[in-house]
């Protein structure tokens, strides 16, 4: 395997990972796949991360699927793969982590490239950025993730017209939308989304953990789990030595330095 196809680097709590096919457009062949997986897992058991940016290498996101080797002739295979769980889909580990994801958009986001932007939690775009539900121009469907996800972001009615076309929107459209949170210039999403990040990572990790945990059973509907959860939850961060640390540091007038206990 090839590690340069999926890019991995961990600075001031920050994992990035990079999908680098830029030749490509960062479309997912088999190594592609289980490469991406393996890096949301890392990411996810790495104590030192605290967020997490999804981007990709080029004038690309992810265009989903490669059309060469897993479409057309390899269809069947992808889908014999898909229906076995012999291949292992990121959505998975994106799913489970209880690390914020910023999706830095670059480029087309289409079909699952697309599906995967959904999974992150927040999203921002450079202004070159297109999305696009492409599946039924392809006479394929989308997953359950796109279905689900994609009306709380946008509304039903647009949500439907993305689904329903295939057709690409642009940037400014996602943000009209509440696609997208921000678009910034190309040159300027990488420093936007490190920003971002760093605004995240100087706050308190289990206060960030829990918060994401809650807003996961919130955007999947468990209204009950959400409800059992904070209780406890709350009276466990109201215990811990950063939540004493940042009343310290209000009367002290200045500014805290957790440490995620």
């Amino acid at each position: 395997m090839t590690e340069s196809v999926v890019l991995y680097d961990v600075a001031d709590h920050v994992a990035t990972i990079t999908i680098n096919r830029p030749e490509r457009y960062n479309s997912l062949n088999y190594e592609a796949y289980e490469l991406l997986t393996r890096r949301f897992e890392a990411a996810n058991a790495d104590d030192d991360v605290r967020a997490i940016i999804f981007t990709g290498n080029g004038r690309g996101f992810c265009t989903g699927d490669d059309v060469i080797e897993l479409l057309g002739a390899g269809a069947a295979e992808l889908s014999r793969r898909i229906a076995t769980g012999e291949l292992e889909l990121p959505s998975a580990p994106m799913k489970r982590s209880d690390k914020p994801i910023i999706a830095a958009v670059n480029g087309a986001a289409v079909g699952y490239g697309m599906e995967l932007s959904l999974l992150a939690d927040i999203r921002i775009a450079g202004e070159s950025a297109r999305f696009s539900e492409m599946f039924v121009k392809r006479a394929i469907v989308a997953g359950p993730d796109s279905f689900e996800l994609l009306p709380q972001l946008v509304g039903t009615a647009a949500a439907a017209e993305i689904l329903l076309t295939g057709d690409l929107i642009d940037a400014r459209r996602a943000h009209e939308i509440g696609l997208v949170t921000q678009v910034v210039p190309d040159a300027d999403l990488p420093a936007a989304a490190r920003a971002l990040a760093a605004r995240m990572t100087v706050n308190a990790p289990l206060a960030v953990r829990a918060a994401k945990r809650a807003i996961s059973y919130a955007r999947t509907g468990q209204r009950d789990e959400l409800h059992r959860y904070l209780g406890p939850r709350l009276g466990e961060l109201l215990a811990s030595a950063d939540h004493r640390e940042s009343v310290a540091a209000f009367l002290e007038k200045r500014e805290p330095t957790y440490q995620g206990l």
